[in-house]
């Protein structure tokens, strides 16, 4: 079957400088997504279920002003220069101590108040998808270095969304460039049902170690036979009251992996499936374990805490103080280009 994709875009109500512009690309099949210019969210990816009831599998703000102030939940956010958190907003490197913005106390979370989320991005068509890009420089977000980057969204290979992100440093100084995507989950349709029929695996033996600032220690914890273990297809709300159990009060760890396909999550109700690849050895597993109910999400509800999963791809958090964990300095002049891919489907 021919499959004719179309890209169709939308100035949204909103009180903004720079128009608010979303980006709709549809396959005309039951599946399409749509971006934003602010933070180049995803802001919705739609799909069929067992019946070819097409819904918005992601959670998403009611209200699009919330994506520009929102400093938060980041949904459906790029992520950058360096997803994660980043002890004491500060690294060396050749010797050199260098300062980072720091957002959450004396840290960095997800590349300061001023990171990919909050930039806003020049955006082209492409054949089946879309590009953004902006040159950023450090007196933007805090990071040394001027860097090229780009965002694409595209549709590839049977019913797969391919993200990629594109860093070139421009500069004569190192910086980091360690990018993800910051996309919560709900595979059902009323999405107040939360995660009621949401299967997951995640194929990882490992987690790594956080401190009681979530930051990481440089350790790798076994998690084998644990209630952290997804090696084995697990019920999300059972694992949910497994670690409550143990004190926590959900996920929010990040997975060693090794294969490239990092996480499978499916609903045992409707059929949905997402298969998640990644060219990276970590996967960030969020739960949405805090929320504040003022916050109105799909359909006009009210956000509630497990919701929806956020499953975030990258290099292992705290890199860039632990080398084994991996290399996320970008040098002078280099350029680093990293894939995740949606791989959709629907189990009649």
């Amino acid at each position: 079957m021919l499959i004719m994709v179309t890209i169709t875009k939308e100035k949204l109500n909103a009180q903004t400088d720079i128009p608010l512009m979303k980006y709709t690309v549809d396959k005309g099949n039951g599946y399409s997504f749509s971006c934003l210019n602010v933070g180049a969210a995803l802001t919705s990816l739609t799909m069929p279920d067992k019946d070819g009831k097409t819904s918005n599998i992601l959670l998403s703000f009611n209200d699009p002003e919330d994506f520009i102030t929102d400093q938060t939940y980041f949904f459906g956010k790029a992520i950058g220069r360096v997803g994660g958190r980043i002890k004491d907003g500060a690294f060396q490197f050749n010797n050199e101590y260098i300062q980072l913005p720091q957002n959450e106390g004396n840290n960095t979370l997800h590349g300061g108040n001023n990171g990919f989320h909050s930039l806003w991005w020049d955006v082209s068509e492409l054949e089946n998808g879309i590009v953004f890009t902006k040159t950023i420089d450090p007196e933007m977000d805090g990071f040394p270095a001027e860097l090229a980057a780009s965002i694409s969204y595209t549709w590839i290979s049977g019913n797969q969304l391919q993200i990629e992100f594109t860093g070139e440093n421009q500069s004569e100084m190192a910086t980091l460039f360690n990018p993800t995507t910051h996309n919560y989950f709900n595979l059902n349709d009323n999405k107040t049902a939360g995660l009621k029929s949401h299967l997951l695996s995640i194929p990882a033996r490992e987690t790594v170690e956080l401190d009681k600032n979530q930051i990481p220690t440089g350790k790798l914890l076994n998690i084998s036979g644990t209630a952290y273990d997804f090696n084995k297809e697990s019920s999300l709300l059972e694992k949910l009251e497994s670690v409550k159990q143990i004190g926590a009060s959900g996920f929010d760890d990040p997975y060693k992996v090794t294969d490239s396909e990092i996480a499978v999550l499916r609903n045992s109700d409707n059929g949905r499936y997402i298969r998640i690849h990644s060219d990276r050895n970590g996967l960030v597993f969020y739960s949405l374990n805090a929320t504040e109910s003022k916050e109105i999400v799909n359909d006009g509800h009210a956000l509630s805490p497990h919701m929806a999963v956020a499953l975030e791809p990258q290099t292992l958090p705290g890199a860039v103080h632990h080398p084994d964990f991996g290399n996320i300095v970008l040098d002078a002049g280099d350029k680093k280009t990293y894939r995740i891919i949606y791989e959709l489907s629907v189990d009649a």
